[in-house]
């Protein structure tokens, strides 16, 4: 369980993935809670960087950024995998990095305009960071899926905090 966060923070983030401009006292009329209380829970959540940041998604084909790519990256080494992360994520092309399992060492997604773009990306930027010995990429050629919500489980049975009882003398 995530530690401080309630059903009515749960309720409140899966307003705000819908809808981030939800306003806050349309939140509250929907949770339960007064637009101060809503506003006093999303600063904790934000704080506590459960929220991590409110944006806008665009919609890349409609400015021109109509290809969408993930490269696998083999990293010859250990010792070069902290660079690695900090060289790609200058990249403003590059969405997302992650370390995996299997054969390789990290997928990246990176969306650029062309083919142009992709091969200057692949072969002369991201190829060319210490310590990549071999990449490969996928070229996305239809998303029918996109969804950047995260869906929030509701606690298990054990994780629950646990209501003491009072004895009653």
């Amino acid at each position: 369980m995530i530690m401080g966060v309630d059903a009515k923070d749960r309720a409140i983030l899966r307003i705000l993935q819908d809808d981030a401009r939800t306003s806050q006292a349309e939140v509250g009329r929907q949770v339960g809670l007064s637009a101060a209380a809503v506003n006093e829970r999303i600063h904790r959540l934000e704080r506590d960087g459960v929220i991590r940041r409110f944006t806008v998604l665009v919609d890349e084909l409609k400015v021109g950024v109509e290809i969408t790519v993930y490269v696998e990256v083999f990293i010859e080494s250990p010792a070069h995998e902290k660079e690695f992360v900090v060289l790609v994520s200058r990249l403003p092309e590059v969405q997302e990095c992650h370390f995996v399992t299997g054969e390789f060492s990290c997928l990246v997604k990176a969306r650029v305009p062309d083919r142009t773009a992709l091969r200057e990306l692949v072969l002369d930027r991201i190829n060319s960071l210490a310590g990549v010995r071999q990449t490969r990429s996928y070229i996305v050629l239809d998303t029918t899926q996109d969804d950047p919500r995260v869906e929030i489980p509701e606690p298990r049975g054990d994780e629950r905090p646990s209501k003491k009882r009072r004895r009653r003398s």
